[in-house]
């Protein structure tokens, strides 16, 4: 891969997760369990990577927004597909 190619996905991937979450902060939202690993994945790319400025809320909070963006109709199709109405 060429670094130009990968300076920009390097870039796309923080645009996308390493930023402050566009939503509520994490006081009004639900408790939320993760595998250890996991947690301990995210807080060091939350560390090293945004360098302390997002918190594990924000990362992962932005992770589901792409995802539930992303496989929007996926969902939705699966679940009328599975609804019982």
């Amino acid at each position: 891969m060429k670094k130009e190619e990968l300076n920009k996905k390097i870039e796309n991937y923080q645009s996308l997760y390493i930023k402050k979450a566009d939503s509520p902060p994490a006081r009004f939202g639900k408790s939320l369990y993760v595998r250890k690993e996991h947690h301990e994945r995210i807080a060091q790319i939350i560390s090293v990577i945004g360098k302390g400025k997002v918190s594990l809320y924000d990362y992962v909070d932005n992770v589901l927004t792409e995802h539930f963006e992303r496989y929007h109709e996926e969902i939705v199709n699966s679940y009328i597909d599975k609804s019982i109405y």
